[in-house]
């Protein structure tokens, strides 16, 4: 019996760092892999709510340390080859740094959210949704592969 318990425990233990190690890529992986250096952001996360048959579609950028968006220059989601301008907008920061985080809200369409979703800011595009298909009804995605 000692035996079997020894095997027991040694599984577990593997199991346990092998769980750790994938929470930890989960939680450390980037939202897109090779964000474009011209956007000057990359994307924290995209929460993407269903009201009634439309989706509101809002997404986190961090400004890149030394970097600032520039206000000037016009934001545009490309979703099913219309671009969408934001609905609202929203600035943060941290400790008078200017501008570390923005918030971009966009209205589409069910039929905009099937297909991949690029943002246009600066000048640069970042992906925010690099897969096919309608998403579920609200859920918040810390990956483009949606």
């Amino acid at each position: 019996m000692r035996v079997k318990l020894h095997s027991l425990r040694k599984f577990l233990w593997i199991a346990l760092l092998l769980s750790a190690a994938f929470a930890a890529w989960a939680w450390f992986r980037p939202y897109a892999w090779n964000p474009a250096p011209a956007a000057r952001c990359k994307v924290v996360g995209v929460q993407v709510t269903q009201d009634q048959s439309f989706f509101w579609v809002e997404a986190h950028l961090r400004v890149n340390p030394g970097m600032t968006h520039d206000l000037e220059k016009p934001v545009s989601l490309v979703a099913a080859g219309r671009l969408l301008e934001p609905a609202d907008t929203t600035f943060g920061s941290t400790n008078g740094q200017g501008t570390t985080d923005i918030w971009l809200k966009f209205w589409l369409q069910r039929e905009d959210t099937a297909g991949p979703l690029t943002l246009n800011i600066n000048d640069g595009k970042l992906s925010i949704k690099a897969n096919e298909g309608i998403p579920p009804q609200s859920k918040y995605y810390i990956s483009n592969h949606w």
